[in-house]
């Protein structure tokens, strides 16, 4: 019978002594062999004080209650994540940890879907170029890796350690972070690990997966009639490069050093500055020294190898040069921009005619990155100080200084 022995038991640890108990017995008996493979034990959820839940004492949750305030998925992943085979006791406050997890994954899918339309395919062509597509795929196919022995083992708290640090941290932080300025090119990249992520995490979460899965199929991207009927993935060993990912956690590490020596200085992300001198033991190649300097938003790093420097140095230099100030405030007018682009409903394919309402010494200072900010807000014109009539306006404040932004979609 190819359904006995049954591949899995999933029980509390009550029926060690009970159902378990009383298969062992019987099957040995009638048929001379064990009922089962393997056999998972979870622990028993208790209250708050770690007693058991019983109506007598009015503590009893009530698992309906949680599904209709939550959903089932939200309780499956709560389950998968905490229950170790030990008892444990039922902290709802959880659930908005397990929240966050949801949001990134449907905000990554949300990103991934404005990248391309509905005409893409989801099999990526092009050679890698890049240090950080190179990286987030050897990271992806050692999660696929990693994740797939843990199912095998039956050890469903480290799978979703895997999946929730790769998905927040490595791709949602990080990843996306470096690829802002490019994120057109890295479709292809990203729709293969978002599909990957869907596939690796349905088990626990099969109603979430197949909802955005359904979606993607609607679109287009997909042709399989379900995540739960599409193959499992199964990692690309040339992919992964432990010496791309090791060089990455250094620079990750200097990243956020250099972001708390802003913080320090109290000078934002968003003001670039001139230099960033670094001292670490090892070499750093010039890809990614520019991922450095990007994420830091310097022009350039100056790397001092030491091999008995115990910790990573950074020191930024924090003088602000007519010409980085400048470069700051078209930034932030940018980001405004296209904050009101926003709120206007506009997509990022829609070109606008851009006016901009500041006053003459303003007007000087951001003369020169004018072509940075058309190019940043996708205007076909821009100017300055027009009479002319727009359909959509804003007022705002950059430090001292008073902005209005005017445009309408062409």
């Amino acid at each position: 019978n190819k359904f006995w022995p049954a591949d899995l038991n999933i029980e509390g640890k009550d029926q060690i002594r009970g159902w378990w108990n009383s298969q062992l017995i019987l099957s040995q008996i009638k048929f001379d062999k064990k009922p089962f493979d393997s056999v998972v034990v979870h622990g028993m959820a208790l209250d708050l004080d770690k007693r058991k839940m019983s109506k007598s004492k009015g503590n009893i949750i009530s698992p309906q209650e949680i599904i209709e305030k939550y959903s089932r998925d939200y309780i499956r992943y709560y389950f998968a994540k905490v229950s170790k085979g030990d008892d444990f006791a039922f902290d709802e406050k959880e659930f908005s940890e397990i929240e966050k997890v949801f949001r990134v994954l449907t905000n990554v899918n949300t990103f991934v879907s404005q990248l391309k339309t509905a005409d893409s395919v989801h099999k990526r062509t092009k050679k890698l170029k890049n240090a950080e597509d190179k990286w987030i795929l050897s990271k992806y196919n050692n999660l696929i890796k990693n994740v797939t022995e843990k199912y095998n083992e039956f050890k469903f708290t480290e799978v979703v350690q895997l999946i929730e640090q790769f998905l927040v941290m490595d791709l949602s932080r990080t990843y996306i972070k470096i690829i802002r300025d490019r994120q057109e090119e890295t479709y292809d990249v990203l729709n293969e690990i978002r599909i990957g992520i869907l596939k690796l995490i349905a088990p626990i979460c099969p109603f979430i997966t197949e909802k955005i899965w359904q979606e993607l199929k609607d679109k287009k991207i997909l042709k399989e009639e379900s995540v739960h009927l599409s193959e499992f993935p199964r990692q690309d060993n040339k992919l992964i490069n432990e010496d791309l990912e090791s060089q990455f956690l250094l620079i990750l590490n200097i990243i956020e050093k250099g972001l708390a020596e802003r913080d320090k200085v109290q000078i934002g992300l968003k003001w670039p500055l001139s230099k960033a001198k670094i001292e670490c033991k090892t070499k750093i190649n010039n890809e990614l020294q520019e991922i450095i300097a990007s994420q830091l938003n310097v022009k350039g790093t100056e790397i001092k190898v030491n091999l008995k420097s115990k910790n990573i140095i950074v020191e930024l230099d924090t003088k602000i040069t007519p010409e980085l100030e400048a470069e700051g405030f078209a930034r932030e007018i940018s980001r405004k921009i296209q904050a009101g682009r926003k709120k206007a409903g506009l997509i990022k394919t829609d070109m606008i005619n851009l006016n901009l309402v500041i006053n003459k010494e303003f007007a000087e200072m951001i003369i020169s990155q004018l072509k940075f900010i058309q190019e940043r807000t996708n205007s076909k014109k821009i100017t300055l100080n027009s009479k002319n009539k727009y359909d959509n306006k804003f007022e705002d404040k950059i430090k001292d200084k008073d902005l209005k932004i005017l445009f309408s979609k062409i």
